[in-house]
């Protein structure tokens, strides 16, 4: 896959079924000389210290998800696992505000998205990787660290590679 959005790419798969999959990139933060307008124009600017936008993929980019620790449910989360949900609910931003909110999110815009079998195949032909998900992975570990700590849990030096996979 020689796609420079994904190039180096950490995916959490969110959901997956036989229509397709839905995941959000947790290492990619939006460098944009606009960030702090997005941040105010999201709601997020009250919130201290402001958080980071994430690009989450190329689909449906106006569209804000937070990936946030599942102790925090409302209307409309998706339960991911035991101790990761999602939410696209905007209550969310008030109580990230009051501090009701989740205690660990990130906020994305967009996301990865596949049809039906179209991630299967791309893992049969090792444009993917794939590793157990770890919340404080995604939430705890440096962003400009995670591509290397993830592509040493595979006891191989992935720069040595060809191609450019990334980790799903």
């Amino acid at each position: 896959m020689n796609d420079p959005i994904f190039s180096k790419s950490l995916i959490y798969i969110c959901e997956h079924d036989k229509d397709g999959s839905m995941g959000l990139i947790i290492n990619k933060p939006m460098i944009s000389e606009n960030a702090a307008d997005i941040i105010q124009q999201a709601g997020l600017a009250d919130i201290n210290p402001a958080p980071e936008i994430y690009f989450g993929g190329p689909v449906n980019l106006e569209m804000g998800l937070i990936l946030h620790d599942a102790g925090y449910n409302i209307e409309g989360t998706l339960s991911i696992s035991k101790s990761v949900a999602l939410t696209s609910n905007k209550k969310i931003i008030a109580d990230l505000k009051n501090g009701d909110g989740p205690g660990e999110f990130r906020f994305s815009f967009g996301y990865a998205g596949w049809g039906k079998g179209q991630i299967e195949r791309e893992i049969e032909n090792g444009d993917w990787l794939l590793m157990p998900a770890d919340d404080k992975f995604i939430f705890s570990f440096p962003n400009s660290d995670k591509w290397q700590k993830a592509a040493s849990k595979f006891g191989i030096d992935i720069l040595d590679l060809g191609g450019s996979a990334g980790l799903a």
